[in-house]
């Protein structure tokens, strides 16, 4: 790949508006790269939010499409040459490949040398225990990286010791170091980040936009994929562990049972429905966590934030109608700026300052945010991950950082509250 070729990257939450920002950053010089690893199904199109063919017809994508819904093992080694190989022939075409989505370790991969996790990961067949537990075994050769995980969380068990047997290296090793490990493949960047204001706004939107996505036939679609899938009984992968479909497992199963015929269903498809819905709220949300958890493990907290945080702005905005105010317009000046930047080949200089650039009211990344990340990342070493048990919450956390996000959460000032409350009834019954 041309490590001196521009690239834009759209990152963010679901529901934060990266599709529309992408269809409109002004110049006509771009085309767009999807960064979703289950928007690279064919028929998988309304629950996975992928883009209609009148955005498509706007511009160019790239990434969509791939596989047939049977398809499973296609991982994120096949997507980055997938993704590489059309970076190189839009720069050759003189175009800037612009990559959108919320699969974030898909725009890793490609922001980031990472010739060490790009390895081929070892399959569960092929671990060798010792004839010990996996959490015994992983306690064995890396009590730390034990230390941090229950032991009934099994996934992220077996994925440690297929990662120590694939590479030779600790889990809590790769785990404290790994944004010295990071190494941006080339300055030549620009990271836009439109992001909601208030979290509950972007409840909102999520019910909003879920709620939308099954009344536009959203339904027949899940429906339709789960038959389609449903004579292929080892099939695990794919689509179906998607957000979007597996809330609803139980309301397939129910109306096959039936034989019902979609529209015409009774009141317990409706039940399971509604309970299928409020659960992929609830996991959508969960995900959002994750997508700006991973912004700020990998992206704020990167060894090299300082050549970062002259290329990434962050887009706050309060509602949709402020959208295009707060970040559309404010992202074009910025895209332009970017393109004339790199045209002149200043952007990939390490010394490149954005405060040298006229950005009007535009936020950029401080010094002090900078400072902020990093300590964070100090409070989050393996040399902190002693355990501390909430009892009042029931709660178990890993270290100071955690302990410290956890007394500060409204779950645990409710349950203070609840608590005072409980001791207050005791002592007037005393």
């Amino acid at each position: 790949m041309n490590n001196n070729g521009f690239i834009v990257y759209i990152i963010g939450t679901t529901a934060a508006g990266k599709t529309n920002l992408s269809l409109n950053l002004g110049i006509d010089n771009y085309e767009i790269i999807s960064c979703d690893s289950m928007q690279i199904y064919k028929e998988a199109n309304i629950m996975t939010a992928k883009a209609t063919a009148a955005e498509q017809a706007i511009k160019k994508h790239h990434g969509i499409d791939l596989l047939d819904l049977q398809s499973e093992g296609f991982n994120r080694k096949q997507w980055n040459n997938m993704a590489i190989q059309k970076i190189e022939e839009l720069q050759s075409k003189a175009k800037i490949p612009v990559l959108v989505g919320g699969t974030h370790y898909y725009i890793e991969s490609i922001l980031f040398n990472q010739e060490t996790e790009d390895k081929q990961m070892i399959q569960v067949a092929e671990l060798n225990l010792n004839g010990k537990e996996p959490y015994q075994f992983l306690n064995e050769i890396d009590p730390l990286a034990a230390e941090k995980f229950h032991p009934n969380d099994h996934r992220r068990i077996i994925n440690s010791i297929k990662f120590y047997q694939t590479t030779g290296q600790l889990p809590s090793e790769q785990l404290d170091h790994h944004s010295d490990q990071c190494k941006l493949r080339s300055n030549n960047f620009l990271i836009l980040w439109p992001k909601w204001k208030k979290s509950e706004d972007l409840k909102m939107k999520v019910t909003e936009r879920i709620n939308e996505m099954l009344d536009q036939g959203g339904i027949e679609e899940i429906l339709r994929i789960f038959e389609i899938l449903h004579n292929n009984q080892n099939q695990v992968g794919g689509v179906l562990q998607s957000i979007g479909y597996r809330q609803f497992n139980k309301l397939y199963q129910y109306y096959k049972e039936s034989g019902l015929q979609f529209p015409n269903v009774d009141d317990k498809f409706q039940e399971l429905l509604k309970e299928g819905t409020e659960r992929l709220i609830n996991d959508t949300m969960a995900y959002t966590k994750k997508q700006i958890q991973w912004i700020k493990n990998r992206i704020l907290c990167n060894s090299k934030i300082d050549i970062i945080a002259n290329r990434l702005f962050l887009l706050e905005f309060e509602s949709t109608q402020t959208f295009k105010e707060q970040v559309v317009i404010p992202a074009q000046k910025i895209y332009s700026l970017f393109c004339q930047l790199s045209q002149d080949d200043k952007l990939g200089d390490e010394q490149f300052k954005i405060s040298s650039q006229k950005l009007e009211n535009i936020l950029t990344i401080t010094p002090q945010m900078i400072e902020k990340y990093k300590q964070t990342q100090k409070l989050k070493s393996r040399t902190n991950w002693k355990k501390q048990v909430c009892k009042l919450c029931n709660k178990t956390m890993n270290g100071p950082f955690e302990i410290e996000q956890h007394f500060k959460s409204r779950y645990h000032k409710l349950n203070l509250l609840k608590d005072a409350k409980l001791q207050n009834k005791k002592q007037k019954i005393d």
